[in-house]
């Protein structure tokens, strides 16, 4: 059995978070859903980045690491869109008892969380080939994956990127229909408790 750590995007523990945890669980795993909007939901990205900028990056961050303080030990970090960027950053907080990080959504480079990979700790990107998210994060800085990929391997870690077809960003939120892609979603599913069985 193996800790998770499960961190929600902006929209907050919609059903694609609870069906993964469910699922995790269900394949004999502990599960703790990290969630710094403590309860609160949203249907639609602006309001949601509203309320994350409102609270700020750092606060997000602070609290992820005060909860996360709940699993002691060992823990694989599993995050949806700004949600894996605090899967990122308590693994850089925690490297002796970090086991793994999958990132859906795509990560980020490091350097922005003004951290460094721990050491020998794999990581996995799940993305959509379409993802409007990520292609503005590629806009933005071209090198976005392979800078990823580098802290990741120059750290020792064994590195992976899941690409699928489609351009949902949470595409395993079966309340979200403009994004959701079944398919993919089961195969998501199946593709993090595997990760998980394996590193945890």
């Amino acid at each position: 059995m193996a800790q998770v750590l499960l961190f929600p995007s902006v929209l907050g523990v919609r059903q694609g978070i609870t069906d993964l945890a469910d699922a995790l669980t269900g394949a004999g795993h502990s599960v703790t859903t990290v969630d710094h909007l403590e309860g609160v939901t949203f249907d639609d990205y602006p309001t949601a980045a509203a309320r994350s900028q409102e609270i700020g990056f750092p606060a997000q961050m602070a609290y992820a690491l005060e909860a996360a303080r709940a699993v002691e030990g060992a823990f694989v970090a599993v995050g949806f869109s700004n949600g894996a960027a605090m899967a990122q950053w308590i693994a850089a907080q925690r490297p002796a008892d970090a086991r793994g990080v999958i990132m859906v959504g795509g990560g980020m480079p490091m350097r922005h969380l003004e951290a460094a990979w721990p050491p020998g700790v794999p990581g996995q990107v799940h993305v959509t080939a379409g993802d409007p998210f990520h292609e503005e994060d590629r806009q933005f800085d071209p090198m976005v994956d392979e800078q990823l990929q580098d802290d990741v391997e120059h750290a020792g870690g064994a590195y992976s990127y899941v690409e699928y077809q489609g351009d949902g960003h949470l595409f395993n939120d079966p309340t979200l229909p403009a994004e959701y892609q079944p398919e993919e979603a089961r195969i998501l599913t199946r593709r993090v408790i595997e990760f998980v069985d394996e590193v945890g």
